[in-house]
């Protein structure tokens, strides 16, 4: 999988679209990053969290199906050290819950402080 690349203090937004069903039907959602360690391609069970999205509902415009917009803003992401993470979302929908694909993530250090 081609990690999202960003850098370290920027702020950091990714796209969740509900391809399937009524996103009205979720009751909850939260999404989280986690750092993957040097030489694995996983994130090791009880990792601690890097960081945490905020998550706005979005409508959907033209071809873009309704979701969410999964951000971390430009302090949390300062505080990030250079490296892959994964993060994916946990939605909570009428009769369960649904977890996402991981997604990669690439942090590389800024020149601009």
């Amino acid at each position: 999988m081609t990690p999202f690349t960003f850098q370290r203090g920027e702020t950091i937004a990714l796209a969740l679209d509900a391809v399937n069903g009524d996103p009205l039907s979720v009751t909850g959602i939260s999404a989280v990053l986690k750092a993957v360690p040097p030489g694995r391609t996983g994130v090791p069970d009880g990792a601690p969290v890097a960081a945490t999205f905020s998550i706005a509902q979005r409508a959907a415009s033209g071809e873009i199906p309704p979701g969410w917009t999964l951000g971390i803003d430009a302090t949390a992401s300062a505080a990030l050290t250079p490296g892959a993470y994964l993060a994916d979302a946990r939605l909570e929908v009428a009769g369960g819950v649904i977890v996402t694909e991981p997604v990669a993530l690439r942090i590389k250090s800024s020149v601009t402080p």
